[in-house]
């Protein structure tokens, strides 16, 4: 069995820029994991968001099963969303099971991971770790030895692209690429470890930023930014993929590696904000209230929310909104601008919550005012809900917006499946973005997009490489994320457990291999979470949701 293996997480990196450029020798480590091992798309979790893939990825379960469906969940009795944390992943993690079974792992960088489990080994913990702390190592001390080392370690991605002023954005993601590139290579050559596990999140956020500058035809497209700072996404995916060989230079040539991604990446042409639709369908209804009325009608006259972080964004004042805190900040959005608190519960029937448009029925017994009856009203308001999303169509091109509608029994089973929405959708080739985490951001059912150009796809990358384990040279498809933990299980002997609904990919492997190493399955243990060890403060919680929106995740 192998020994070691190494983890490379590229978060959001698709095949659809990873592939030709890897053929025009752009990027000759990535190709060369690619000739000779095996490759596959890696189906997301449904929606391709950060919070449940790599959620899934930890506990080889889906979301159902693990409780995370997307950044945020409604809070209990209200219709007001919090954002979800470690603490909310129901199950034990890949690391948690492979420390248990006494191997050394280290673990760098992975989103929904603070604080740092207690594992053998060593953590540092990724994106939604609090501002302003230092436990988000372990052991503790990892964090001084780091900074001994070299000097700071750069956690946090505090820049958001500015077309008039790109550069501290630019900047900020090849310094943090090089920084936590040396501590991978800090950790790899003066720690114990069998399996270590990289995360960039760079990749991503340029993507989100970016994505643009690499397609013509994109309505944000300018030749005049394109010939000023070159094509940034491609230069730091060269970066990166400099990156990976120094990595692979730093191990053992008989080591299994493992490259994947949590999702893909594709273009965002506009935006569409779905509250505003149901505002117009009559689905949603508003108070006869005086202050409703005028927020109502400054909504009418184009004063929300949107406009005003347009401006924000153009004038450089991100910082010092994020300073407000999300809470304050959002109370007085809320009572400037038209929201969800304006919304009369006793005759709206729908309302949208999330990033790609989630909808949610105001069911009795299950939503705090909820009106609509289980049953035959429910059934026939979801089959009108679904004849009025064929029927929308963008009011340039007059085409349909929406590809495929799905009912949450279609994708959801396990004991979560009641966080679902009730109706999800593709929007046409996913090229729409919906404005689902604002209530009411415009007027307008659509808009143009800004701050966000490219956003996720269903399929991200698996790259498998391992002599004697792995096939070579060849692709297969069918893998999903929740499939990597019970693989990598696997592949390191231990026992796949049996709470998981991924599978083994045993498609990957060498026929000598299967035939020497059958399947077994083990009974899970406790949870290695304790509901004590993460106490954040509501300011806490206000800096990472304002740091989500600012870096794209969510709008």
């Amino acid at each position: 069995m192998p020994q070691k293996l190494l983890i490379i997480g590229l978060d959001g990196a698709t095949f659809d820029l990873i592939l030709p450029w890897s053929k025009q020798g752009k990027l000759p480590n990535l190709n060369r994991l690619i000739q000779t091992g095996i490759s596959s798309p890696l189906l997301s979790t449904f929606p391709p968001l950060t919070g449940p893939a790599w959620s899934s990825f930890m506990t080889g379960k889906s979301p159902a099963l693990h409780g995370v469906l997307e950044f945020f969940r409604r809070k209990e009795g209200t219709y007001h969303q919090v954002l979800n944390s470690r603490l909310d992943i129901d199950g034990n993690s890949l690391w948690r099971y492979l420390s248990d079974a006494g191997k050394d792992v280290g673990v760098m960088g992975v989103p929904l991971t603070y604080p740092p489990e207690q594992i053998k080994g060593f953590m540092i913990t990724g994106l939604l770790t609090p501002f302003g702390r230092r436990d988000f190592t372990y052991p503790l001390s990892l964090l001084d030895e780091l900074e001994d080392q070299l000097g700071s370690y750069l956690l946090r991605h505090d820049e958001k692209y500015r077309p008039n002023n790109p550069y501290p954005f630019i900047k900020e993601q090849f310094e943090i690429l090089e920084n936590n590139t040396q501590a991978a290579l800090y950790l790899l050559e003066n720690k114990t470890w069998d399996v270590f596990m990289m995360h960039f999140l760079g990749t991503d956020c340029v993507q989100h930023e970016l994505w643009h500058t690499l397609d013509p035809t994109h309505p944000n497209h300018d030749p005049v930014e394109v010939e000023r700072l070159g094509n940034v996404v491609e230069d730091f995916f060269k970066r990166v993929d400099a990156s990976i060989g120094r990595l692979l230079e730093a191990i053992d040539n008989d080591i299994a590696v493992i490259v994947m991604s949590d999702h893909g990446f594709g273009p965002v042409y506009k935006f569409i904000n779905f509250n505003t639709w149901l505002l117009k369908q009559g689905l949603l209804r508003l108070k006869k209230t005086p202050g409703t009325w005028l927020r109502y009608l400054l909504f009418r006259l184009g004063f929300n929310y949107n406009v005003l972080g347009n401006w924000i964004l153009k004038l450089g004042l991100g910082k010092q909104a994020k300073r407000m805190g999300r809470a304050k900040r959002e109370d007085w959005q809320r009572r400037v601008f038209l929201s969800l608190n304006d919304v009369n519960w006793s005759q709206s029937k729908v309302y949208s919550m999330g990033n790609f448009g989630q909808l949610y029925v105001n069911l009795k017994g299950r939503e705090p005012r909820g009106i609509v009856s289980p049953g035959a009203e429910y059934e026939d308001l979801i089959n009108d809900l679904s004849e009025r999303l064929k029927a929308l169509k963008d009011p340039t091109t007059n085409e349909p917006v929406i590809d495929r509608i799905i009912r949450k029994e279609e994708v959801y089973t396990g004991p979560y499946a009641s966080r679902a929405p009730d109706l999800m959708f593709f929007t046409h080739n996913m090229q729409y973005k919906a404005m689902g985490l604002s209530d009411f951001s415009s007027n307008r059912v659509f808009d143009p997009v800004f701050g966000t150009t490219g956003h996720h796809r269903m399929n991200g990358i698996l790259i498998c490489c391992g002599p004697g384990r792995f096939k070579q040279g060849a692709e297969t498809e069918g893998a999903c994320i929740q499939d990597l933990a019970p693989t990598i299980l696997y592949l390191l002997g231990q026992g796949v457990q049996m709470e998981m609904d991924g599978k083994v990919l045993l498609e990957l492997f060498t026929d000598e291999f299967r035939d020497n190493h059958p399947v077994v399955y083990a009974e899970s243990g406790t949870s290695g979470i304790k509901e004590d060890e993460m106490i954040l403060t509501d300011q806490e919680k206000a800096q990472l949701e304002s740091m989500l929106r600012s870096l794209g995740y969510v709008t």
